[in-house]
């Protein structure tokens, strides 16, 4: 059972980063304001992954490092990769 509460918070981390990539994927295509969108949902997800681990007592160490990642790829690259697409299209 212990094992399984592990997969709560990591499963928050991952749903961050899927965001996080789909809004690049959104950005390169042109769709800009679902871009923004799934960002916004990236950072409710973030929100939520360290309140369940802290709540559960299921912090691991890679659950901090897949948290850093997913956080680099939703709010640096993503962010960044948008704004540079809306530049080129103005």
């Amino acid at each position: 059972m212990r094992k399984r509460n592990y997969l709560l918070p990591n499963t928050f981390t991952a749903l961050n980063l899927f965001s996080g990539f789909l809004a690049v994927i959104n950005a390169a295509n042109g769709q800009f304001v679902s871009a923004a969108w799934l960002i916004v949902l990236a950072a409710l997800f973030d929100a939520f992954d360290g309140r369940v681990a802290r709540s559960t007592q299921t912090f691991s160490r890679f659950g901090t490092e897949a948290d850093s990642l997913a956080d680099m790829v939703s709010f640096g690259v993503a962010p960044a990769f948008l704004a540079y697409q809306i530049g080129l299209v103005r």
